[in-house]
């Protein structure tokens, strides 16, 4: 081997010696996108690389995908970057053309894994558009309720008179309709609530079998059944009231899902450092999309529906230090609130 020759394979191997210590997954492949050197990160995961197509390694696929597959035109300088999924990992891309000593064009790749931060980045924008519906709901509730219910206050009035008993019909279907607003905006209130509220020690049993009645006739009167299934669970500190509230929006949820002779089931267990709470229904199930964006005001599949109900429910749990996960098919979904034990 010539001098300028060893010369030139200590720097590659220097060059690899510093990629290998690179974050990520790190490689350098071929225009064809052959894989000639990958990272211990990159080996770890996929093992190696015995000159395969990136491609195939990473995607499992016969073609190259749109954004890196380049053709072999020698002197691209312009480096690259964009975003990927890998079994549901995602990915920042980098990818850095170069030039070898014999002027091969090569392309320098390297994945950092950013899931988390996607994630997070999610749940600071569903938690902004609850801030903004709060502030929203704050500024304009009380405003809009005050003429309701002095339109309300008049309906009756006019209602009781015995010469207008012919259209007693309309008057109930007005108050009707003012109270579901009045609904709406009790709704608003409950999110944009940020007053310290009163804890105290709840049994979670106890409260789920107080509100057993209340759900029982809204079962019946809808031709539906509840079942209770409560194992010993330990106590914890709550806000009763937002708990009695994230039940009955839960349930209320639950009977509106599913068709006439359908079984709601209220459980409630211990699960390692958990007391979990579920709500399952026997409805046609949630879509995948839709469930990753539950929570978000005015999301709703209801013909009347406002989406404000389960909003609600995930602001309660997020003051609970609670979390809400959800387990849908075409069978029915399940809500479990998981409390964690402090």
């Amino acid at each position: 081997m010539s001098i300028e020759n060893k010369f030139l394979e200590d720097e590659r191997k220097r060059l690899y010696a510093l990629l290998n210590g690179l974050p990520g997954l790190v490689y350098v492949r071929t225009s064809e996108g052959k894989v000639i050197f990958a990272n211990h990160n990159f080996k770890e995961i996929h093992g190696e690389p015995d000159n395969r197509k990136c491609y195939h390694i990473l995607l499992n696929k016969d073609e190259p995908c749109s954004n890196c597959h380049t053709s072999a035109t020698s002197g691209i300088k312009i480096p690259k970057q964009w975003q990927c999924v890998i079994k549901d990992t995602i990915f920042e891309v980098f990818q850095h053309p170069f030039q070898d000593s014999d002027g091969t064009q090569l392309f320098l790749m390297q994945l950092l894994d950013i899931t988390k931060r996607k994630l997070a980045e999610e749940e600071m924008a569903r938690l902004d558009r609850l801030n903004l519906v709060g502030e929203l709901a704050a500024s304009i509730a009380h405003e809009v309720r005050n003429p309701m219910t002095t339109v309300r206050g008049f309906l009756q009035i006019l209602k009781s008179r015995d010469t207008l008993q012919e259209n007693a019909d309309y008057y109930d279907l007005m108050i009707s309709e003012l109270d579901r607003a009045n609904g709406i905006i009790s709704e608003f209130l409950s999110i944009a609530k940020t007053k310290t509220e009163l804890y105290t020690v709840v049994k979670l049993n106890n409260l789920v079998h107080s509100l057993y009645p209340l759900i029982l006739a809204d079962a019946t009167n809808q031709d539906k059944k509840v079942v209770l299934e409560t194992e010993q669970v330990t106590e914890l500190t709550m806000n009763e009231r937002e708990i009695r509230q994230l039940i009955l929006n839960l349930t209320r949820n639950g009977f509106e899902a599913m068709p006439s002779r359908g079984v709601l089931k209220i459980m409630t267990y211990m699960e390692a450092n958990n007391i979990v709470l579920a709500v399952q229904d026997q409805g046609t199930g949630i879509s995948k999309d839709i469930i990753e964006r539950l929570g978000t005001p005015f999301l709703t599949t209801k013909e009347r529906g406002t989406g404000l109900g389960l909003a609600t429910c995930y602001n309660i749990a997020e003051r609970h230090n609670a979390k809400i996960d959800v387990e849908s098919s075409s069978s029915g979904t399940t809500f479990f609130i998981r409390f964690q034990i402090r």
